[in-house]
């Protein structure tokens, strides 16, 4: 059974068999090593059983403050080994993050995808996030990103009617 984990310094050591797939951005080390430091607790790896506890996939999130003090999430980096795909480990590392910015108080989460990556968009979409809008030349190739979003529900605060005087 896959586990998931607080991602750790250690880690980061330990899975360039995920960063340098195809489908993967490569970060800088620095970057990795800033996300687990100012945003603990929203990087997770997904281990495989066994001795090895080979890592199958990751999920690089930060939480952002607006303007107006709303809380907001953003997944900087997610990737799955090309042997762990189609397992469900992607969706098990996005629905701890939902879950666990949910109990933050964020109201939505964000992330951006490139256009051509027609297997991620149809992974999100069924996650629930929607399609934002679409930032020309974000990669540098240049490429095309798709800004996708997911809106947090929140229960309805219901209030006892103010009396009429």
């Amino acid at each position: 059974m896959t586990s998931l984990r607080e991602m750790q310094f250690d880690d980061l050591f330990k899975f360039n068999s995920l960063v340098f797939d195809a489908l993967t951005e490569v970060y800088s080390l620095t970057f990795f090593v800033e996300h687990l430091l100012k945003f603990p607790g929203l990087s997770q790896i997904a281990v495989a059983p066994g001795p090895e506890g080979r890592r199958m996939g990751y999920i690089f999130g930060k939480e952002n403050l607006t303007r107006t003090g709303d809380s907001q999430g953003h997944i900087s980096a997610l990737t799955v080994s090309a042997e762990y795909r189609r397992l469900g480990v992607a969706t098990a590392l996005m629905d701890y993050f939902y879950t666990d910015l949910a109990l933050r108080g964020a109201s939505c989460i964000n992330l951006f995808m490139r256009c051509t990556n027609l297997v991620a968009y149809r992974l999100y979409c069924s996650l629930g996030y929607e399609h934002q809008r679409t930032v020309l030349d974000y990669y540098p190739e240049p490429e095309n990103a798709f800004e996708m979003r997911k809106y947090i529900r929140r229960p309805m605060e219901v209030q006892a009617p103010t009396a009429i005087r």
